[in-house]
Order: C-alpha cells, then sequence, then structure tokens
C-alpha cells in the first residue's frame, strides 16, 4: 500500500513526543508499505534531520515552517474566527507540495499526526484517512486558559472553542480517528459521539532507553524534556518552589537536574535555586537517567501519554508524578509510579524513595518491568495494522475533484 504521512515536524530524530511517536510509526509501516513523509519543518535546522529517514520513507517533502508569517497567520485568525494554531501552520508551499505529488504518486491512504496539520489532507476525501489525534489539543488550550494570565487566558479560551469545532469537523470527515490512551478515548467518544475511533498507544525503544548500571548521584532527582513547552515550564517551576523546599527541608543535599533543549529564562533562572542544575540541550538523556535515584513528573497541564514517563521507567527508574502524567499510562500506582498533587504528599513520595534503599530498588525492577510488559512497540502498531486492514478492505470512495 502507498501511504501518505503528514505530520508537524521532520519525524527524526526520535527526541521529543510527537517525533517519537511519528518516527516509530513510519518505521513500522515501511516494513510493508510504501511510505511518502509530508511535514512542516521546525525552523530550517529540522530539514537536517531528514536524512535520518532514508532507510524508511521512499520520499520527504518537508517546508519550514517560517515564524513570522505563521504568527501572522494566527494574528489575522483572531479576526477571521479560525482556529489559530491551524492558521499558524497552513503553509501553501506544503499544500501546493501534497497536491502536486497526490496526481503524480495516486496514495491508497492517508495518515495524519497532530490536527494542526490535517488541512494538509483535508484535500482527498476520495482515499481513506486516518487522523491520530494522540489527544484532543482543545482541551490543552482549556488547561493553559486556567493557568496564564489575561490577556493570554481569553486568547487560549477562544483557541479551545475553536479548535474543538475543528477536531469535531475532522473527526467526522476523517474515516477513522486514533488516541493514544483509555482516558483520552473516553473523552473522545463523549465529546465527539459516532465516530469511529480507536486505541493506539505509544511505545518506548527497550533496548535504547535500558539502564547501564551507571553509579548514583545519592539524592538525585531528574526531570527531561523540552524546556520551551509551556506544561514543563510550568512542571519544573512548580516543584522547584512548592516541592523541593520541603525535601530541602528534611534532605539539604538533595538535587535535581532539568534536563532538556530550549530552556527559556524562567526555567535557567531556576538553576540560581539550592540543588538545581539546568543542562539545557544535551546529546544523550540516558547518562542523566541513570545516574539519577528519582524521575519526577510533576505535570499539572498534561494530555494523552507523557514519553518522558515511559522512558524513565524503561530506565528502571522510580517516577513521582502528577496523578494527570500517571493516569496516561497502564501502570498501576505502586508498580514503578507513585502519584501526588499536593507539593507535602509529592515531597513525601520523592523522601521515600530516597530515603528507602529498598524500597527504591524494589520500586527500580518494577518500574522496569512495567515498561518491558506494556510499552513494546511492536505490540502496539498491532491496532494501527489492524484499523488500516479494516479501512482497506473497504470498498473504494467514488472519486472527486480535487478540493481547491
Amino acid at each position: 500500500m502507498r501511504i501518505f504521512f503528514v505530520c508537524q515536524r521532520v519525524p527524526f530524530p526520535p527526541d521529543r513526543g510527537d517525533k517519537i511517536t511519528t518516527f516509530n510509526e513510519i518505521r513500522h509501516l515501511s516494513a510493508r508499505h510504501e511510505v511518502h513523509v509530508f511535514c512542516l519543518g521546525d525552523g530550517r535546522g529540522d530539514l537536517d534531520n531528514i536524512p535520518g529517514l532514508s532507510d524508511y520513507a521512499q520520499t520527504v517533502t518537508a517546508v519550514p515552517l517560517n515564524g513570522w508569517t505563521s504568527k501572522l497567520r494566527a494574528l489575522m485568525a483572531l479576526v477571521t474566527g479560525r482556529a489559530l494554531s491551524v492558521a499558524a501552520f497552513a503553509e501553501p508551499e506544503l499544500h501546493a507540495a501534497i497536491k502536486r505529488k497526490f496526481i503524480e504518486l495516486k496514495p491508497d491512504l492517508i495518515m495524519v499526526y497532530s490536527c494542526n496539520v490535517a488541512q494538509f489532507a483535508d484535500h482527498f476525501p476520495q482515499v481513506p484517512r486516518i487522523m491520530q489525534f494522540a489527544e484532543l489539543d482543545s482541551s490543552r488550550w482549556g488547561q493553559y486558559a486556567r493557568r496564564s494570565p489575561i490577556p493570554l487566558r481569553w486568547i487560549y479560551a477562544i483557541e479551545q472553542q475553536r479548535f474543538f469545532a475543528y477536531e469535531h469537523q475532522i473527526a467526522h470527515s476523517f474515516s477513522h480517528s486514533l488516541v493514544c490512551t483509555a482516558v483520552e478515548q473516553r473523552d473522545f467518544e463523549r465529546l465527539i459521539p459516532g465516530v469511529p475511533v480507536s486505541l493506539v498507544a505509544n511505545g518506548v525503544d527497550l533496548d535504547y532507553f535500558r539502564s547501564m548500571g551507571s553509579a548514583k548521584r545519592p539524592r538525585s532527582i531528574v526531570f527531561t524534556g523540552v524546556m520551551d513547552y509551556f506544561p514543563n515550564i510550568d512542571a519544573v517551576i512548580w516543584f522547584c518552589e512548592e516541592v523541593l523546599p520541603l525535601i530541602h527541608a528534611r534532605m539539604p543535599e538533595a538535587s535535581f537536574v532539568i534536563c532538556g533543549s530550549r530552556p527559556v529564562r524562567a526555567v535557567r533562572q531556576l538553576a540560581k535555586r539550592q540543588g538545581v542544575s539546568v543542562t539545557g540541550r544535551v546529546s544523550d538523556t540516558r547518562p542523566y537517567l541513570d545516574s539519577a535515584e528519582v524521575f519526577v513528573a510533576p505535570l499539572r497541564m498534561a494530555r494523552g501519554i507523557q514519553n518522558k514517563l515511559l522512558e524513565a521507567l524503561a530506565m528502571g527508574l522510580p517516577c513521582v508524578a502528577s496523578s494527570t502524567a500517571a493516569s496516561g499510562t497502564v501502570v498501576p500506582v505502586g508498580e514503578g509510579i507513585l502519584a501526588a498533587n499536593e507539593p507535602k504528599e509529592f515531597a513525601e513520595h520523592v523522601l521515600h524513595l530516597l530515603l528507602e534503599e529498598e524500597f527504591r530498588f524494589n520500586m527500580a525492577r518494577k518500574a522496569r518491568a512495567a515498561a518491558e510488559a506494556n510499552y513494546q512497540w511492536d505490540v502496539q502498531m498491532v491496532s494501527l495494522d489492524r484499523v488500516i486492514a479494516g479501512l482497506s478492505a473497504q470498498p473504494a470512495a467514488p472519486a472527486l475533484s480535487e478540493r481547491a
């Protein structure tokens, strides 16, 4: 089968949430199908990552997202009524390119990851189309609105309403929808009833994310993530302001490493606090995970599944997470993950792991076992194969003229 795969960024290297998922799906699909990738570039530097897909994609068509024109389109959308993020990603060059390739290659299926870029497949209703929402982004905009000051609160609230209307439209016009957790599936079926939706969960590379048995730094805590992403910024600031002082009151020597690219000024400022270090971009997060004793995921704004949590589990690292982050996994509380939302309880869980060696070792063993039992990529991709097989068995829709 010839598949057009549309995504928001160049799906390589698999070093952040969407790239992890899209790369592993393309790698899997390429074993049985002919895959052609269409994507935006996260700046021109992202285009340098295209060669990493050479073993999996027949072609890669990537257009860099122009920062200034993207912001201008979003600003204009405030007036026109369009969803801001959809307008921001509406690069005319990619629209034109996928139309040309469609005429040339005549794909059997189009798969889209991220509703922001569903617009690039909206021209082709005559072929089966899969929309991988992963999670409903409109709910994320609602979370942003509740935790942001005016006027951002107003803008995010507007985007929540507009984006939900767009999600509803896309879900009803595409052949099938995908989400990544049971929680997201329940929300989807409640909010957008009557639409075929399947659960395709994420996995983790269990060979790559495996502890090498490095010596642990005593009393060490770590967080990983892209550090210009609002939920990650909010998480580490909350942890440093509300939780870490409670830990230091009983364990002054405890350290906290914030490991991830693009730290904004507010994150860099945290390095001035007792015991806190901010790495910026690193070539490999595994040494930081392997040398820590505890991983924290104090995300107050979280949807879907947190890849950072899966990677920590795979490294055999005991995790303390918000209930929102923990609920995105199928791992029972106590089987590698402890959950808390209030600062005092969160600090108590971290201290328990840092102080009780036997408990920490048992939780580390359970963490790796949970990753192995629940998050192998090959197992997760069976659900995707089933959806594709079901669509390919359906009669082809009558050919329609392309939409403008």
